[in-house]
């Protein structure tokens, strides 16, 4: 018994895996931003941003150092590598949070920086992907003092991001996914440097729309939340209608819950495109006053069903008219009418919509995260 028992740990043994590769933590230097531009010869310009964490005589405890690293050559894996040679220690990536291109290197060849990360095992699907509008030296030298790291402050802006209907989100994994779509078409955020505030602040703005690894237009902040409604990117956030007691006033509605659902079919020589909205809102907060009986409630219902179909159609007719299938179209289509020969599906589609919204009462919500 004994021996059969000896078998069968030294069998199970074979199995057990240990530490591969095993570093100090206090001999890595982890980055958690990157900033990718390029110069006028079409080379990466890569700025690095990192903390080398540090031992303490509390063990308890810890420290770290921001340390920021700048290289160019002729290719992103090559700089990348370039930069090692002015670091103590090797840049580990997988705590990267936020790749980050500029307006120029994304209107350039996405392409040429995103396969990169795509095949490097370090690399992280779940990382933020951004662009940025400004100067990218001034960004990544940029001290905030909420949160001393750029990367990690970007992870938890998008986080909470849920306080907005109107703002943008998208990983490597998302851009992936979408940029491999029949429409070859993605839009992830843009973000700047805001300059009305008495201290440094970074915000999220328009949407960058990237077709075939270029970026070939922006969605504009006005024009994200009808797009958020059509693609069913709203978990909640806030909508805004004017108050049926004060017609100079409004009334800001909180969404606490969003689901469209969308049908395609052919029509004559016509796509029709339908979508239906049910939203659930509470009354967040009313300027002047409001008495929440059943005719105020049915006129909110009503004036916000109206904004959101404004809202959708104008965002939807701004892009047809551009050729730009923003909102998935020619997946949906191509999966129902594996057969058809229409190379892009927006330019014949028709948008029709039901939208159904539900308010209730005043909120009771004293925290803005889901």
């Amino acid at each position: 018994m004994k021996k059969i028992f000896c078998i069968f740990i030294i069998f199970c043994s074979c199995f057990l895996g240990g530490c591969f590769n095993y570093n100090d933590i206090d001999k890595v230097i982890f980055v958690t931003s990157i900033i990718i531009d390029v110069d006028t010869n079409g080379n990466p310009i890569l700025y690095v941003e990192s903390f080398k964490p540090e031992r303490t005589l509390n063990a308890s405890a810890g420290s770290s150092q921001r340390i920021l690293f700048k290289g160019s050559r002729k290719t992103l894996f090559e700089t990348i590598r370039d930069i090692n040679m002015s670091s103590s220690y090797k840049l580990n990536y997988t705590q990267l949070r936020g790749i980050i291109f500029t307006e120029k290197a994304a209107e350039s060849n996405l392409y040429d920086y995103i396969d990169y990360f795509a095949r490097d095992q370090e690399s992280v699907l779940r990382s933020n992907l951004l662009v940025l509008n400004g100067d990218p030296d001034k960004f990544i030298k940029t001290v905030l003092k909420e949160q001393e790291y750029i990367g990690l402050f970007i992870h938890d802006l998008i986080k909470n991001v849920s306080v907005s209907s109107r703002t943008i989100v998208s990983s490597l994994n998302d851009f992936l996914n979408e940029i491999y779509s029949r429409q070859g078409i993605s839009i992830i955020p843009m973000i700047e440097l805001k300059s009305d505030q008495p201290e440094p602040k970074i915000q999220l703005t328009d949407g960058a729309i990237i077709g075939n690894y270029k970026m070939v237009d922006t969605l504009r902040l006005g024009d994200e939340l009808g797009y958020n409604f059509l693609t069913d990117n709203i978990k909640s956030g806030s909508l805004e209608v004017t108050n049926p007691s004060s017609s100079n006033n409004y009334v800001s509605l909180e969404i606490l819950r969003s689901k469209t659902k969308c049908s395609i079919y052919m029509d004559g020589k016509n796509i029709i495109v339908r979508k239906k909205i049910n939203l659930k809102a509470t009354v967040a907060e009313a300027q002047n006053r409001i008495n929440l009986n059943h005719d105020t409630i049915e006129k909110l219902e009503q004036e916000a069903e109206k904004n959101i179909k404004d809202a959708c159609n104008d965002v939807f007719e701004k892009y047809k008219l551009k050729k730009l299938d923003i909102f998935n179209i020619g997946e949906d289509f191509q999966r129902k009418y594996p057969k058809s020969n229409i190379d892009n599906p927006i330019e014949q589609s028709q948008l029709q919509l039901d939208v159904n919204v539900n308010v209730e009462g005043s909120s009771d919500k004293t925290n803005f995260r889901s």
